[in-house]
Parts: C-alpha cells; sequence; structure tokens
C-alpha cells in the first residue's frame, strides 16, 4: 500500500497542476479582453496622449507627389492609411471652400464659404472643428500656423492662431511648438505647391513645381524628426495627417482620361493618415466602369449616314398596335448639339415636323424622342435625359400597353426619364427608310457624335431589364427579350460599307457619304461623381476622423459629411 506520505506528495502535486493550468487558462483569456480595437481607429492598443499634427499643402496633386522624389513621405506610408487618388469636393474651385471643408468637416452646400471674403457663410451652424474639441475637451490646447489671412479668419477657437510670411516659418513654427509647447492639435498649412503649380502647372513635367513637392517633403521630414525628439513623445500617441486641399489644372494624356472625377486634376487630393500604431492599407482607384472598344463611324454633317432602303424597313414600322423598344448608344463630340437626328423613319426631319414617322434627335444637353402620327395632327415629343460630352451613354425608348392606354416612356443609361400618352396618335408607319445620322430635311442641326449597339425589339422590355443591360455593350441569347429582336446592329466591326444586323432578320445598314471607320476604347456607365468620391478618402473626412482619435463621440448633431477610415 502508498504510504500516507506519498498520497499526501501525490495530492499537493495534483493540486498544484490544477492551479497552474488554471492560472493559465485565465491568462489567455484575459489576453483577449486587452486586444480588441482601442475605440474604432486601430487594431493596436496604445495608452498615451492622444494627439494631432495636421499639415496641408495646397496644390498638391495626388499622381504627381506620388511620384517625386518623396523619401520623408514614403517612410511613413508603411503604418499609413493613405491614399493618392483622394478628392476633394468636385466643383468645389475656390481655396477658401476647400479649407472650409478641411476643417469643419462638412461641404460646402452646410458651411457656405464661397470665397475669400467668407460672406454669408454658415460657420455658425458649421463651425471648425476645434469648437467640436473644444467643447468636449475644453483643456485641450490648439495652435494653427500659415502665410494666409484668410486660412488664417478660418482658425477660429484656436489658442494659437500666428500669420507668418512664408512656408519656411511654417514649417520653423511647427517645430518650435513640437520643441517648446504642450498643444495637442497642431495645424501648419504650406502653400508654396499652389503658387509652384500657378506659375508653371500642375505636374511634375514642370521642373518648378516637382522640385516645390519635394521641398515640402524635406519639411515633413524636419517636423517628424522634431516630433520624435518630443521629451515625453514615448508616452503620447500622434496621428499625423498630411493632406492636401487640392489638386491643380493639368491637361491629361488621352489614354489616361477616364472621364470620371479620377481624371479632373484639379480635384486630385492625397490624404495620409500616419500612426506609429496602425497597420498599411492603401486605397486606390475604385472601379468606374466597363471597357468598350471597337471600331465605328463617326456621324458628322449631312453626307456621312447610313440607310435601311425603305422596302426592307417595313418591320421597324410603328403602327397604332405596335409594342416596340429601341436602344443605342450615343457618345456625343459637342456638350450642346440642336436638334441633329440620330435614327428616324420618316419623309423628312424638318421644321414644322411635317410626315408620319419618329425620329431620336439631340437638343441642348438632351435628347427626345418624336413622333407624328396619323390622327393627332400634329407633333409630340417625350424628353430623355442629359448627355455627358465624350462619354457612352445608353438611350432607350419604349411603347407599351397600360390597358386601354399606351405610352412612349424614355431611359438614360436604364434609368427611367418620361413618359407621354400616345393612344391617340394612331399609326407612325410609312413607306420610308430607316435613317441613321443625318434625316433630310431643314431648320436643324447637323449630327456630331458617333451611334453603336443599336436595339430595335417588337416587344415593350420591361423597365428592370432595361436597367440592368443598359451598361452591357452586346447582346445575346442571354437576353430575356432576345427572342423578339427585328434588328441589332452593333456597329463597332469596323468592316466594310456596312454596319451588319445580327438579328435573324439581317437587314445590314447601308453606309453613305466618306465615311470612316475610327477606333474607340472607353468607358461605358462609369459611376456618378458622388458614388465614386464615397469609395476613396476625401478632404472633408479629414475632422471627423480627428475628433475620432481624439476620443471624441461624432454627435448627430453636429451633421458632419464625412467618415472615418481604418487600417483594416
Amino acid at each position: 500500500m502508498m504510504s500516507m506520505m506519498k498520497k499526501y506528495k501525490l495530492l499537493i502535486g495534483l493540486m498544484a497542476a490544477i492551479i497552474t493550468t488554471a492560472i493559465f487558462s485565465c491568462n489567455k483569456d484575459f489576453d483577449r479582453t486587452l486586444t480588441p480595437k482601442d475605440g474604432t481607429d486601430t487594431t493596436k492598443v496604445r495608452y498615451g496622449s492622444r494627439k494631432v499634427l495636421y499639415l496641408i499643402v495646397d496644390g498638391a496633386r495626388g499622381q504627381s507627389v506620388s511620384t517625386a522624389n518623396i523619401p520623408n513621405i514614403n517612410a511613413l506610408l508603411p503604418t499609413s492609411i493613405y491614399s493618392w487618388v483622394a478628392l476633394n469636393e468636385p466643383e468645389v474651385t475656390q481655396n477658401a471652400s476647400n479649407w472650409a471643408n478641411m476643417l469643419t468637416g462638412v461641404k460646402k452646400g452646410k458651411h457656405l464659404v464661397n470665397d475669400d471674403n467668407l460672406t454669408n457663410n454658415n460657420l455658425q451652424n458649421y463651425p471648425i472643428i476645434f469648437k467640436r474639441i473644444k467643447e468636449v475637451k475644453p483643456q485641450t490646447k490648439i495652435a494653427a500656423y500659415t502665410s494666409s489671412t484668410v486660412f488664417k479668419s478660418l482658425t477660429t477657437g484656436a489658442d494659437i492662431s500666428s500669420l507668418v510670411t512664408n512656408d519656411d516659418q511654417v514649417k520653423a513654427a511647427v517645430i518650435n511648438q513640437l520643441n517648446t509647447d504642450t498643444a495637442s492639435v497642431i495645424v501648419g498649412h504650406f502653400t508654396d505647391v499652389d503658387k509652384a503649380g500657378m506659375a508653371s502647372g500642375y505636374d511634375n513635367s514642370f521642373p518648378a513645381y516637382k522640385s516645390a513637392i519635394e521641398k515640402f517633403d524635406g519639411s515633413v521630414g524636419e517636423i517628424m524628426t522634431a516630433l520624435k525628439k518630443r521629451t515625453n513623445y514615448i508616452n503620447e500617441d500622434w496621428l499625423v495627417v498630411i493632406a492636401s486641399s487640392d489638386g491643380g489644372a493639368f491637361t491629361l494624356p488621352p489614354n489616361a482620361d477616364d472621364q470620371t472625377i479620377f481624371s479632373k486634376p484639379a480635384n486630385n487630393a492625397f490624404v495620409i493618415y500616419y500612426s506609429s500604431t496602425y497597420s498599411k492599407r492603401i486605397l486606390v482607384k475604385p472601379f468606374t466602369g466597363n471597357r468598350y472598344l471597337g471600331k465605328t463611324v463617326k456621324m458628322t454633317g449631312k453626307e456621312v449616314r447610313a440607310e435601311i432602303a425603305g422596302e426592307d424597313a417595313t418591320v421597324y414600322n410603328i403602327d397604332d398596335t405596335t409594342k416596340m423598344t429601341i436602344e443605342l448608344k450615343v457618345k456625343k463630340n459637342q456638350e450642346k448639339l440642336f436638334y441633329p437626328s440620330i435614327l428616324g423613319k420618316r419623309n423628312e426631319w424638318s421644321s414644322g415636323h411635317p410626315s408620319v414617322g419618329w425620329v431620336i434627335y439631340l437638343e441642348d444637353k438632351y435628347w427626345y424622342f418624336e413622333w407624328r402620327g396619323t390622327k393627332d395632327g400634329d407633333y409630340r415629343q417625350c424628353r430623355g435625359g442629359d448627355l455627358v460630352q465624350g462619354r457612352w451613354e445608353n438611350l432607350s425608348v419604349k411603347l407599351e400597353q397600360r390597358g386601354n392606354q399606351r405610352f412612349i416612356r424614355t431611359y438614360t443609361n436604364g434609368v427611367f426619364n418620361n413618359e407621354l400618352e400616345i393612344t391617340n396618335s394612331g399609326s407612325l408607319a410609312n413607306s420610308n427608310a430607316l435613317k441613321l445620322g443625318f434625316l433630310n430635311g431643314d431648320g436643324h442641326g447637323e449630327p456630331d457624335y458617333y451611334v453603336t449597339d443599336i436595339r430595335f425589339f417588337k416587344l415593350s422590355v420591361p423597365d428592370g431589364v432595361i436597367g440592368q443591360y443598359a451598361c452591357e455593350t452586346s447582346i445575346d441569347q442571354s437576353h430575356p427579350s432576345y427572342n423578339f429582336l427585328v434588328g441589332y446592329w452593333p456597329a463597332t466591326d469596323g468592316n466594310s460599307d456596312k454596319m451588319v444586323d445580327l438579328s435573324s432578320q439581317a437587314r445590314d445598314f447601308k453606309l453613305l457619304g466618306p465615311y470612316a471607320w475610327e477606333n474607340f476604347n472607353d468607358l461605358i456607365c462609369p459611376p456618378s461623381a458622388s458614388t465614386l468620391a464615397a469609395l476613396v478618402p476625401q478632404t472633408s473626412d479629414i475632422p471627423a476622423q480627428v475628433i475620432n482619435w481624439l476620443k471624441i463621440a461624432n454627435k448627430q448633431t453636429w451633421a458632419l459629411d464625412g467618415r472615418v477610415w481604418l487600417d483594416q
């Protein structure tokens, strides 16, 4: 039998093992409670006093900054959230408006800063973010340095708001503040890059502009050196924001212009959020639309056009019982065009709108479907949407019946525009050719556009199908209405004197006049500027990021427009 002493030692050993296991288990669980995100801005934990260094540089186009020699800025990127395709507010051209966006966290429609005079602004209701910080943390010391009197007037609420002579003095003042004082929010505003851009051009191909960007990078390096040499730096937790208020005018090469907000150099800002606790996250240009490429013919003047002869075009007649949908893609070469026909079937297209039939045409920035029937004795027209110069847009018009009533409905890029009743118009049928491009007549302008992907359905294609397929650049049997096609002319094959009909009808358009097939490679249906802007950092986001870093709750009553970007 085991002695009592051995039993006692075994019991002690067993208890020790249980306790050790329990300790390790508890430690493991306890570790888990320490690792969640500290607030919402990082996955790592740091307990130092939170502070912000905010450097604003005017006129520094993101694309140019990214390709300049910027070793100091690049050194920050491994622990930064950043984007070289950040955006300022589209259509905002005044520096004061851009600065207000970056200092209030709302856009111009709210703060109403429209010019350097700051007249009739709404900063009382949408104040500079310094006021929001002071409301919650009144002891926070804020310092701002600039060489612009207008920018200085926007730093209301700062404990120190200093007007200096130039960028060198801004740099020196920021460094002195970091060396000697206790401010928790420091703003430095730099203007030399913008001055160089205005004098030469906003691109690195201009040496003075590139040199100004690289000088700013040197200033960033000196400032970061001073920041990290602070006596108490190890016990502080800094967010460093470096951002341009805007880009600047520059003509992009044609192959770099995607016809979206990202091809507007004046809107091309950059934003860098640096923290030693951040993981690297780069935000690149989002998907901007499908590519559409091929060879087609520019419809221009009276001579370059195409026709399907009258005896072959009867299938495209619209009588008083026809259901139909016509779709086509247009890229116009002028912002405004007045009354050039695109596609029509009538004897002529002239002042007074004579002859029974129908026509799709352009007017000002928008388009119309017009018809004249056998019964109404007058013409009628249903308006489509606005079209953007130089961009492929999808036009759809359909005739549908609801009960005893018939309606013409128009759509642009699959989105419904307008409808008009056609019940009492009678038949639009005639013996004329189907005409693409210039339609003979007088009193209207001449074409200057490209037209492709023409589809004629003897069916009222459902709205959902029109919307779903509007940005597709071809059609096949997967399309729900494919079996009702009586005409399908891609007009992109760049071949011979015909635009070939790939429907079962096989009725080709015959090209007329001095036509020439031209290559194209464009985006189709790019998202709107507001949709795209939401996918990258915007300069108006920065105040929201700052208050989040300072652990200040974003109050709904502040109505900030910006969002907080995370490092994952």
